[in-house]
């Protein structure tokens, strides 16, 4: 994989329309660091990637507490880890470490992809299996009028 030209591939999806829509957006915004200073700040462009990424992680985390998804603390575990990280390297980018930049932007997609193949597609199967399981639940119950 070249970081270069990292995207949105099929190879990420996990069937699950409302996670899928969101690690689109993480995945346009992550490879928006490689981006030359020239089209915008890396700052201003890893500001976007944090933003969002408190808001997908907290989407995700809400999901695990609504369903009681068995592995959660792990998982928020590696959510809590990422954005301490991309916000330290922020702190640090500011105050003239450069490198730090290059270096995420090669290095969240491999943790990306990763998250995305193992704790990802352990919760998008959960919420898919208990989302079917509801609404098999709803149609065999009679509704109350």
């Amino acid at each position: 994989m070249s970081i270069q030209n990292w995207a949105w591939s099929d190879r990420l999806s996990l069937k699950h329309e409302m996670m899928d829509e969101t690690h689109q957006e993480f995945v346009a915004l992550c490879s928006a660091l490689s981006l030359s200073e020239e089209h915008s700040p890396f700052l201003d462009r890893l500001d976007a990637l944090i933003e969002h990424s408190i808001a997908h992680f907290e989407q995700e985390n809400t999901w695990m507490d609504d369903f009681a998804f068995p592995p959660a603390g792990c998982h928020k575990g590696e959510h809590d880890a990422v954005l301490q990280v991309m916000q330290e390297v922020r702190r640090r980018y500011a105050g003239g470490e450069r490198d730090l930049g290059q270096s995420l932007a090669e290095e969240l997609p491999l943790w990306f992809e990763h998250h995305v193949d193992t704790m990802d597609n352990m919760l998008a199967q959960f919420l898919i299996s208990n989302q079917l399981a509801l609404a098999e639940h709803e149609k065999a119950s009679p509704q109350l009028a």
